[in-house]
């Protein structure tokens, strides 16, 4: 028996990238902010974990997780799909839609080439709801405090803020 599941497919993560990047416009990001995204775009349903101020709260239920789509070892699974999303934004950078001497910085930048239309696919209204609450709230707090309330990466030895 096969068994597919898209945390492990490098090419459904260059179209989930492609889709953060095209919605957050045409600014650098930290490669580890993008990773976070990332995640919570493939696990819509582990919203539910993130520590959010009230006013965001409705957030948390863009869906219910089920017993076949909850993630059991957040940690263990964010590892593993690390490894994916190195390779993906390095495909990304010999393509030329990502910059990539900037990605050897561990930044994440958008290029000005254009993406080929069978590569633009349209959000599900999940994917667009969780966009929303990157836009309305993790644009506007620090990489420190995203991992600190996302609880996905090691954040106390970080030794400078960025926003």
């Amino acid at each position: 028996m096969i068994v597919y599941h898209p945390v492990y497919d490098i090419y459904h993560c260059l179209t989930r990238t492609l889709k953060i990047l095209r919605c957050l416009g045409n600014k650098s990001y930290e490669k580890d902010r993008i990773k976070i995204y990332d995640y919570y775009f493939l696990f819509p349903c582990e919203t539910d974990n993130i520590t959010l101020p009230r006013q965001f709260s409705a957030y948390k239920k863009i869906c219910r997780a089920n017993r076949y789509n909850k993630v059991y070892d957040v940690r263990n699974t964010f590892s593993q799909l690390e490894s994916v999303q190195e390779t993906a934004y390095r495909a990304l950078a010999s393509f030329g839609f990502i910059e990539n001497g900037l990605l050897f910085d561990d930044i994440v930048k958008l290029t000005n080439n254009s993406i080929p239309e069978n590569l633009l696919f349209e959000l599900t209204d999940a994917e667009a709801t969780y966009m929303e609450l990157v836009t309305a709230f993790f644009e506007n707090i620090s990489i420190v405090e995203l991992k600190k309330r996302t609880k996905l990466m090691e954040y106390r030895y970080e030794f400078f803020e960025t926003k």
